[in-house]
């Protein structure tokens, strides 16, 4: 049951703006998994680490765990249809026939034309409600010369730019 409060919250959030990223790793038998997500953020810079939240009835889900290597491929905002095939346009490995998908010398995949990819070692993983907060220590970052961001705000997608003087 949706309560007043329920509301007046997801009503709230759809106000912040947020990067899309699409999450993505390996199972334990090398299928590859991922999934869009704007719940990402940094944690610390010393050390390096960052946080996604992840539904726990998510695919991804039931391959978290310590240890476990996840890269954050923050999108461009040329990669719109990206993120709606990994919001569940499409199901399993055939996702990755949209975008220009490789492995790390890890064998997690990563998109090599995103905006920005990051690297990440699971280091903690803290239930909450219906997500799992996981928090991983970064290994490497790489970044797209160019700086064009997908954006979600408000059920929509955009663009940001500087503000003009």
């Amino acid at each position: 049951m949706t309560t007043e409060l329920n509301i007046a919250f997801r009503s709230a959030m759809r106000r912040l703006a947020a990067t899309v990223t699409v999450l993505s790793t390996t199972a334990e038998n090398g299928a590859r998994l991922g999934m869009t997500a704007t719940a990402v953020t940094s944690v610390s810079a010393e050390p390096p680490a960052v946080l996604a939240c992840v539904n726990r009835s998510a695919a991804l889900h039931a391959q978290l765990g310590l240890g476990r290597r996840l890269c954050i491929n923050l999108l461009h905002c040329s990669q719109q249809r990206l993120s709606e095939v990994f919001a569940g346009g499409l199901d399993g490995d055939i996702r990755f026939s949209e975008g220009d998908w490789r492995n790390n010398a890890e064998g997690v995949p990563y998109l090599a034309d995103a905006q920005a990819n990051i690297f990440c070692e699971i280091e903690a993983l803290h239930a909450y409600g219906t997500h799992s907060v996981c928090i991983g220590r970064v290994t490497h970052a790489a970044c797209r010369a160019d700086v064009a961001p997908l954006v979600y705000q408000d059920g929509t997608y955009m663009c940001t730019g500087p503000l003009a003087d």
